[in-house]
């Protein structure tokens, strides 16, 4: 019989050696840990780091690091609080859905309790990263509309990638990755997209991070003690491909030579993923149009059905997380002058929406669900600019996509905006300096202990 999709995921998670991975792939992993770790930091300054840091209770046999602050906490409770603050400006990654909040979280609290080394880390974060990119990419092309299957494609796959990453530093064999793996996606939450791109109150930062770093390192934990899981969990015909797409399906022949990390998808704005097109549209608009563009009459923003599904909000934004995730508010900050959504057009959503100009604008916005757009990164946006002549702007690839990545300096200097407010300039640079050099720590708490104010 034809290995199931997770048998050959574990057989290739165990041909990931540090020694097997090309020089691009691991300068990318690199990044990751660097960008995830700026966001985590940046997540410490908002209103949501008390309530997490409050909810988790204090020490533990195997403690480790509170990022950007001088506290520690249990493994389990340190990687939940780590990876709540990573998500919580949703500035984190979009390689694999979200692969690096769960599985950079993961290996950097798991390689801290084991003090392990540098290359150790680097080689878990890669084997997290691809695995979780390559269960996410299995549905996401034929991926059933969030108001049919109610649930976002990033938990489950991040949960099993942060097993694989959970594997590599504990050293399971290929048979205990496999269970590692098959557990975790067990484990794994639901991830209602309820939580995600409704009213998802202040809980929402856990499930792409925070909960698949906890299951994935405990999967390992059982899959090392003899504990096995569900090896046919994605393709059986009640399995996660079935349930999640209309024709997903692990194709391991397309990743032979393949890597995930060589097409990054990187975020410059702090709002969701799916309104980064029409925020970047308007910026071409504005730059072939001038300022003045679309500062009257209606503004029609076409965005793929399943986008228009979930992000498309006739109501006011109200708390801070709902505004990361309303493309009207953020489209608006965009048509009043803002190139880049900033953190502080969440925190501070209450300053925001003050503004007239703001408030006026977003009444003036339509979302058109488009049919004939069929990914979150195209949508059109059809307008009157300033002598009242109809204008528009279609956009395929918004910054930071595969086809208009973030360069690696764009990616270090996000890095030093959203750090250095935390830490200082000298930390900041020390750790950068120690996570490009990462193959050469000899144990990763030199790292972490950067990380402390």
């Amino acid at each position: 019989m034809k290995p199931s999709a997770l048998q050959q995921l574990a057989a290739q998670a165990g041909g990931m050696s540090l020694a097997a991975i090309p020089e691009p792939v691991k300068r990318q992993a690199r990044l990751c840990i660097l960008d995830t770790v700026g966001c985590i930091l940046a997540g410490t300054r908002t209103e949501e780091a008390k309530l997490v840091l409050a909810c988790e209770a204090d020490g533990g046999n195997e403690s480790v690091a509170i990022f950007g602050t001088p506290l520690r906490r249990a493994l389990r409770a340190g990687m939940r609080i780590n990876g709540y603050l990573g998500d919580v400006l949703e500035l984190n990654d979009l390689i694999g859905g979200h692969a690096s909040i769960g599985n950079v979280t993961a290996a950097l609290a798991l390689g801290e309790s084991l003090g392990a080394s540098g290359a150790r880390v680097l080689e878990a974060v890669v084997r997290g990263i691809e695995i979780t990119t390559r269960v996410y990419d299995a549905v996401y092309p034929t991926l059933r509309r969030y108001t049919e299957m109610a649930l976002v494609p990033v938990g489950i796959p991040s949960s099993i990638g942060a097993a694989a990453a959970a594997s590599c530093l504990l050293d399971l064999n290929e048979e205990q990755t496999l269970n590692a793996l098959a557990i975790a996606g067990g484990l794994a939450g639901w991830c209602p997209a309820e939580v995600i791109f409704g009213d998802g109150g202040t809980v929402k930062p856990m499930l792409f991070g925070a909960q698949p770093a906890d299951a994935g390192v405990t999967a390992a934990s059982y899959a090392r003690a003899g504990m096995t899981g569900p090896v046919n969990l994605l393709d059986s015909k009640t399995g996660y491909f079935s349930m999640a797409s209309e024709g997903g399906g692990f194709n391991a022949d397309s990743w032979s030579g393949r890597w995930a990390l060589t097409q990054p998808r990187r975020k410059l704005h702090a709002c969701c993923g799916y309104l980064h097109a029409p925020v970047d549209a308007l910026g071409k608009l504005r730059q072939h149009s001038g300022q003045a563009a679309l500062q009257k009459g209606g503004i029609a923003i076409r965005v793929a059905p399943y986008v228009a599904d979930v992000v498309g909000k006739a109501r006011l934004p109200h708390s801070p997380n709902d505004a990361r995730f309303h493309l009207q508010y953020c489209l608006a900050l965009a048509v009043c002058g803002a190139d880049v959504i900033l953190p502080e057009h969440s925190i501070q959503l209450a300053k925001q929406l003050c503004r007239a100009d703001v408030l006026e604008t977003m009444k003036r916005i339509t979302v058109v669900p488009d049919l004939g757009l069929d990914h979150y990164h195209h949508c059109r946006i059809d307008g009157i600019d300033a002598d009242g002549h109809s204008v528009s702007e279609l956009l395929s690839a918004p910054r930071g996509s595969p086809q208009e990545p973030l360069s690696d300096e764009d990616v270090v200097r996000k890095f030093h905006a959203l750090t250095e407010p935390v830490l200082g300039s000298a930390c900041a640079q020390r750790f950068a300096a120690q996570v490009f050099a990462l193959e050469a720590v000899s144990n990763v708490r030199e790292c972490i202990d950067l990380l402390r104010p």
